[in-house]
């Protein structure tokens, strides 16, 4: 039973990998064939780059007395404080998006 587990898991595993090189190898290509796309693509990771350096300078590496039974490292603590720090930055900046969105549809009119 546990040969048949292994194999699955191998098996979701080389799918999502060739989903990952498929949908970057169409991105490129995309991006090959419009340069204006590739500019406005390029703005985006780089924005995306900028608020996960923002979000690791953030966090802090301080681990709590009660999680040292968990074996967490100042390391672990720092990457989950970045991860919670960049969900908290693009979900205030989703909702931004949203209320200018919105406020520009209302008093444009």
């Amino acid at each position: 039973m546990e040969s048949l587990i292994n194999i699955g898991i191998i098996v979701t595993y080389l799918m999502v990998g060739f989903a990952t090189i498929a949908t970057l190898a169409f991105g490129v290509k995309k991006m090959i064939q419009n340069n204006k796309d590739a500019n406005k693509t390029l703005y985006t990771i780089g924005g995306l780059l900028i608020i996960c350096a923002l979000a690791y300078f953030l966090s802090s590496s301080e681990v709590l007395n009660s999680y040292e039974k968990y074996e967490i490292t100042s390391t672990v603590s720092k990457r989950v404080g970045m991860g919670l720090n960049m969900f908290y930055l693009l979900g205030i900046g989703a909702v931004g998006a949203i209320l200018y969105t919105e406020f520009l549809k209302v008093f444009s009119k």
